[in-house]
């Protein structure tokens, strides 16, 4: 039953590879249909929603909700830095060390200030999600909106399995045989960027090395 659990692994001089890189949410697509683009091209760009954070004001200034409005330094839809004043009560009888001021707890926007609830709905600047194109070659599709699909012809080694993201680099040689196992002293700061390609095995101490040198990827057997 041993070849029940052989992975079909493929090796081969040349071939097509074609992949759909598509981003989690709608964006832009940065390219076209028939453009040439190496692996750090950015092909689609699209922004993520910021966290957004509720703050309590009727309890901080003792008010009423449907009060809330008369107390807000900031509207709806401004922008507001971190520490800069939210709300602020008046000051009694005009002595400035008796007012209340709430500063915000995140820079961003005012995004909902709630007359039922007396709560404020602050949400931070959207963060960029930028989609490289994780290989040299051409654009085969343009999906609208979401992203494309990828095409090159190249060599293709396919391994058992692997552990984390997809990356790209110059490959490189750093053990002189395939039963030699990979240690510490044969990564230098010559591998940063590199995909390194070892020998027999990597332990845990290997890996550390690696990601202080910078190296982008290990393969080893």
């Amino acid at each position: 039953m041993g070849h029940t659990y052989t992975p079909g692994l493929t090796v081969t001089p040349r071939t097509v590879i074609s992949k759909r890189r598509i981003l989690p949410l709608p964006g832009t697509v940065l390219v076209k249909a028939g453009d040439t683009v190496v692996s750090s091209t950015v092909v689609a760009r699209a922004e993520l929603p910021g966290k957004v954070h509720v703050v309590n004001l009727v309890n901080q200034l003792g008010i009423l909700p449907e009060d809330l409005p008369d107390y807000m330094i900031k509207r709806e839809g401004e922008k507001i830095e971190k520490g800069e004043v939210l709300a602020a009560t008046k000051p009694f009888l005009g002595i400035k060390w008796l007012k209340t001021e709430i500063p915000s707890p995140v820079t961003g926007t005012v995004e909902t200030v709630s007359m039922a609830t007396g709560q404020v709905i602050l949400r931070e600047p959207p963060r960029p999600v930028e989609l490289f194109a994780y290989l040299d070659g051409a654009v085969a599709e343009v999906v609208p909106g979401q992203g494309v699909r990828m095409e090159t012809t190249c060599a293709f080694i396919q391994g058992i399995f692997g552990i984390g993201g997809e990356t790209w680099g110059e490959v490189v040689l750093a053990a002189s045989s395939p039963d030699e196992d990979l240690t510490e002293s044969l990564l230098t700061p010559h591998h940063a960027g590199k995909i390194v390609v070892g020998g027999a095995f990597a332990g845990a101490e290997v890996l550390a090395r690696a990601r202080a040198v910078g190296v982008k990827a290990i393969v080893v057997g």
